[in-house]
């Protein structure tokens, strides 16, 4: 038999994700502040800490924002000597983002403090309750996005 849930437990939860997603968000309008970034900025040059060239289509995606909203960030990150747009050679249409070579160590280090603020973070926890909270935190994402691409899909009938 499945284990179901209290309405209590219900609020209580909805208010906690509430918390934890304000909490993150001025995390990571701090952290970027240091960068003297904008959080979107920080987002964007953070996708870079994977691969060394992005496309604009995959930054609307990961993003969350409009087209025009990402010609704004990349024009300020441009502006900024982080970025450099082109057009891909293999499909005109596409508009590719790199690396400028000197910002390539920037986003190395912007990984690096960002690692290293979260293992603060994790610090100040007990151990054994830091491998209890990961394991619960990718429950729980994978939880909301299955609600949320079950409700775009309903919404896109």
């Amino acid at each position: 038999m499945k284990n179901l849930a209290t309405k209590k437990q219900a609020i209580e939860m909805s208010e906690l994700t509430c918390r934890l997603s304000r909490a993150c968000n001025r995390k990571e309008s701090s952290f970027a502040a240091l960068f003297n970034l904008t959080p979107t900025e920080l987002r964007c040059l953070r996708m870079f800490s994977k691969k060394s060239t992005v496309s604009i289509k995959e930054m609307i995606e990961e993003l969350e924002i409009s087209a025009g909203r990402v010609t704004h960030i990349l024009t300020s990150l441009e502006k900024k000597k982080y970025i450099l747009r082109r057009v891909d050679d293999s499909d005109k249409r596409n508009h590719l983002v790199d690396l400028t070579p000197q910002s390539k160590k920037f986003i190395s280090q912007l990984t690096q403090k960002h690692i290293q603020l979260h293992q603060n973070i994790l610090n100040s926890i007990k151990p054994e309750e830091q491998v209890f909270i990961t394991k619960i935190m990718y429950t729980l994402i994978d939880e909301l996005e299955t609600w949320t691409e079950l409700n775009r899909k309903k919404l896109k009938k």
